[in-house]
């Protein structure tokens, strides 16, 4: 059925709360043993995608742990001086800063990751809606926990962000309103208020957290995992049914989770600690806090947003926004994507859950993409800069209407058997890639055009050149010259190879070890170093984990 057909099974919102009391009752009378067996294929080769939901609660404990440290540290009185002497002054303290940062960065991503994932197979359908609605919940508060601790610092950075979302706040439409919001997320005006809200926010929303990924994990439980869809069984409600093949949770889910809580953990530590020891990391994804407020350098930095909030900050440019008031430019342009995906379950109530026969909804998940990444780089290149309303349209527009036709088009194609079903995932990746770097190329060569010279001229033929290699793949896709991509069943190593891994991952983590012991652990810089070891030595071991399932289990 088409997202067209969809429209003649559309359900009002008391109905979806009738679905919700259901789910309620059904569990309360139908338990069922949790933690599942679930199929081989999701320890298999790309299973990591059924996966990613463990990948947030792993940033999120990592997250939570670190909070917890800084958390005896942190001053609201004194909020800079607080943040730099644990950096500079508490042993290992810059790993635990930096790392606590960027571990905010990975939960962001990952639940975009894990939220688009579930929208391309259509995981928002039936039984699942109320599984997806919390999961939307779930992104909303992960965007302001980020918020409010980056906030927290008391840089230039951190009064930037917190200047903006004042303004916002102060523009409801209710003057009254508006000072109540003020008052009640930043505090009466002094900056022990202010920071000791921002602080208490910061838990408030962390601990909400915890409490709606446990109800989300029991309900994500409880429905099953998305199994793949295949001829046959591609209309909703799809669950997994087990069956004797399946393998109990324990060891088998259990070492694979373990495996991937290596890598996250290991990546959260190694990327922010690699980025500490260069010189002139760019201010966004700097790991440590700026200048103070008021001084000079304060003065000659670039009022910039954290990076997962330039989108924001860049919409709040447009002409729209600047008539309308920062408040309600918020809604029209955050509200609004934020509504469609929160009625999702209820606008698209159609069985089918290949993507060929949902192009509209898959094309806007492409088109959302674009529209993050590209508001992002806009506002990274051009922050603060009015935006014309002729602009924004042609933004807007550049987007939608290419991917929405080009979607419309490989469907039809996959659904009247010309194309191979597999071509739509990758080339949902594949245009979202073309809409990133076409704007980015629009931007370079702006740039170019403004103020030609060597760097500019270099960006502009990078970002084309890679746009045009990705069209160039595109079309060929499209019209099947490219060679079928098969998988290969993989070739089990020797026992031998197996012993050389082995030994040789553990003689890495031992030397690893043996360096990290001398290292001291005063200074950011010694702080740094130490972090890119711990992050390498848990890499390690998440690769030995790898070793272990496929000589133990043949996995």
């Amino acid at each position: 059925m088409s997202d067209k057909d969809s429209s003649s099974k559309i359900l009002s919102m008391p109905s979806l709360v009738g679905e919700s009391a259901s789910l309620v009752k059904n569990i309360f009378n139908d338990p069922q043993p949790l933690p599942r067996k679930v199929p081989d294929y999701m320890r298999g080769k790309g299973g990591f995608w059924y996966w990613t939901g463990a990948m947030v609660m792993t940033a999120f404990l990592y997250e939570a742990l670190t909070g917890l440290v800084l958390l005896f540290y942190y001053q609201p009185s004194n909020a800079y001086v607080s943040t730099m002497a644990f950096l500079n002054n508490t042993p290992y303290g810059s790993i635990i800063l930096t790392s606590h940062l960027y571990g905010a960065y990975a939960m962001i991503v990952l639940v975009y990751l894990h939220l688009l994932r579930n929208l391309f197979v259509g995981a928002y359908k039936k039984p699942r809606e109320i599984q997806w609605l919390t999961g939307i919940i779930l992104l909303i508060l992960t965007i302001g926990v980020g918020y409010f601790g980056y906030s927290m610092s008391g840089d230039v950075l951190s009064a930037d962000a917190i200047d903006v979302g004042k303004g916002i706040a102060q523009q409801f439409p209710i003057q009254s309103v508006g000072f109540w919001l003020a008052l009640v997320f930043y505090g009466g005006g002094s900056s022990i208020s202010q920071f000791s809200r921002l602080l208490g926010w910061h838990i408030v929303l962390a601990a909400s957290i915890g409490v709606l990924f446990a109800l989300h994990f029991f309900i994500a439980e409880y429905n099953t995992i998305m199994p793949k869809v295949e001829k046959g069984a591609d209309k909703a409600p799809l669950i997994d049914k087990e069956n004797k093949e399946y393998k109990p949770w324990y060891p088998y889910n259990m070492i694979y989770m373990s495996q991937i809580m290596f890598l996250v953990t290991g990546i959260i530590i190694l990327i922010p600690s690699i980025l500490a020891v260069l010189p002139n990391v760019p201010i966004l994804f700097s790991p440590f806090p700026q200048a103070a407020p008021g001084t000079a350098a304060a003065a000659a930095a670039p009022a910039y947003p954290p990076w997962f909030l330039l989108f924001i900050y860049k919409e709040l440019d447009f002409q729209l926004s600047i008539t309308v008031g920062p408040f309600w430019g918020t809604v029209i342009f955050i509200g609004i994507p934020l509504l469609y995906l929160l009625l999702l379950p209820i606008l698209d109530r159609s069985e089918d859950l290949e993507m060929q026969n949902r192009p509209v909804h898959v094309a806007l998940g492409i088109a959302g993409i674009a529209y993050l990444i590209g508001l992002s780089i806009w506002g990274a290149v051009d922050p603060g800069v009015p935006v014309d309303y002729w602009a924004f349209l042609l933004f807007f527009a550049a987007i939608i209407i290419p991917v929405y036709l080009i979607t419309k088009y490989v469907t039809e194609e996959v659904k009247s058997d010309n194309m191979k079903e597999a071509t739509l995932p990758m080339l949902v990746i594949l245009l979202t890639l073309i809409a990133v770097f076409a704007f980015a190329s629009g931007i370079t060569i702006s740039g170019y055009l403004a103020s030609p010279g060597f760097a500019a001229a270099t960006a502009m033929i990078i970002t084309l050149v890679i746009t045009a290699i990705l069209v160039v793949i595109a079309v060929a896709l499209i019209l099947g010259i490219l060679p079928e991509i098969t998988q290969k069943p993989e070739k089990r190593m020797s026992g031998s190879s197996y012993t050389f891994l082995g030994a040789g991952y553990a003689f890495c983590a031992i030397a690893l070890v043996s360096i990290m012991m001398v290292i001291p652990p005063d200074g950011s810089y010694n702080g740094s170093l130490y972090g890119i070891g711990l992050g390498l030595l848990f890499i390690i071991f998440a690769a030995l984990t790898r070793l272990y399932r496929s000589y133990v289990y043949y996995e």
